[in-house]
């Protein structure tokens, strides 16, 4: 499906232009790493003109949903950071400052990781000081003794998954390595000492929806829904993060069995990426670019080895799929990366582009 028909042309133009765009990036004090191929790829994802439209005004970002803007907001940053590309400022400025429809807790946690790294890019005291006082009143409210521990994923108390506990983990780990205070490293161990022995973790490193609750004895155990690929990927950051905070291998150890777990076994059989279930809705759109938008974070910290290089074949394998499936950026991005949805949107597309991100490293 093409969407315009100008947009080769762009894409053409936005090609040959990242010379120079790589030239004034690595001019530039503290600069990115250089350009490399993907991220052009990844320039001509972002630079289609429906995707924009798809997003709104740069005043509201009402058409990217509610926590969905946050993880947008996130790959942007992640591009900025990786090619000193500073054209998307003033859509993450607007979408770091939107904080409408978030109704549940895990809507609330993106929020909050989006803001620290907004912080991290701004330097405005204000998305810090959101991150804090969010974070604070949702452990305040909604960390339970039902299940041993954990967050409610819902103001009303009625169920526990990984998402949300993932997502606290996350936010804790990176709230401890900007502000130094330990009160986010001992929710981090605690978050991640819960949710490690919860059951919803099995042996290959997958990771599971939630738990069901027994009415009647209260005992909580796996509840067997789907392992969704976002599920693998948030992980990824905070356990990485744990080790580094805490210099025990261990943490970044498991993540890398996970993600290498996720891209062989959440796979077609030509390994491009997949969801466990035929049919995602407009949520899912996003889950493939959040596990690459994690694994990329993994891939940072990690060292040059056997270990790194089969993630990044992983990655590029999936870029390849991407790249091919888009044609070389002219066409829009299936949410399913062998291109036999036909289902689109925002969120598709950046979960397009970060991936080739992901295969850059």
């Amino acid at each position: 499906m093409r969407w315009w028909s100008g947009l080769a042309l762009g894409v053409a133009l936005a090609l040959v232009s990242l010379s120079g765009i790589a030239q004034a990036a690595s001019e530039a004090p503290g600069a990115a790493p250089a350009w490399d191929l993907r991220a052009g790829q990844a320039l001509a994802l972002l630079d289609a003109r429906w995707w924009r439209e798809d997003l709104g005004p740069e005043g509201d970002w009402e058409r990217a949903g509610g926590w969905q803007r946050f993880v947008l907001a996130d790959v942007l940053m992640a591009y900025r950071a990786r090619t000193g590309d500073t054209r998307w400022d003033t859509r993450i400025h607007a979408a770091l400052r939107n904080h409408s429809r978030l109704a549940l807790n895990d809507d609330a946690l993106w929020a909050v990781i989006a803001s620290v790294d907004g912080w991290q890019m701004e330097g405005d005291p204000a998305l810090l000081d959101y991150a804090a006082r969010t974070f604070a009143e949702l452990v305040r409210a909604h960390w339970g003794n039902t299940c041993g521990g954990g967050m409610w994923w819902n103001p009303r108390h009625t169920y526990k998954n990984a998402i949300t506990n993932e997502l606290l983990l996350t936010a804790a780990t990176r709230l401890y390595r900007t502000t130094g205070q330990e009160e986010y490293r001992d929710w981090a161990l605690r978050t991640w000492g819960w949710l490690g022995a919860s059951g919803m973790i099995g042996e290959d490193g997958l990771v599971n929806d939630g738990l069901v609750i027994d009415a009647q004895t209260g005992i909580c155990r796996n509840n067997g829904q789907p392992r969704w690929t976002y599920n693998q990927g948030v992980l990824l950051s905070g356990l990485s993060d744990l080790t580094e905070i805490t210099g025990a291998p261990i943490y970044r150890a498991r993540a890398v069995v996970t993600a290498r777990s996720a891209l062989a076994i959440l796979a077609h059989p030509d390994g491009t990426l997949r969801e466990p279930v035929p049919q995602i809705g407009a949520d899912g759109l996003a889950f493939k670019g959040i596990f690459a938008f994690h694994l990329a974070y993994l891939m940072d910290a990690l060292p040059e080895g056997p270990e790194k290089q089969a993630l990044r074949e992983g990655a590029r394998r999936n870029a390849q799929a991407i790249w091919r499936i888009s044609n070389e950026g002219q066409q829009s991005i299936d949410s399913d990366w062998t291109g036999a949805k036909a289902q689109f949107g925002a969120a598709a597309q950046m979960s397009g582009a970060a991936m080739l991100l992901a295969a850059g490293r």
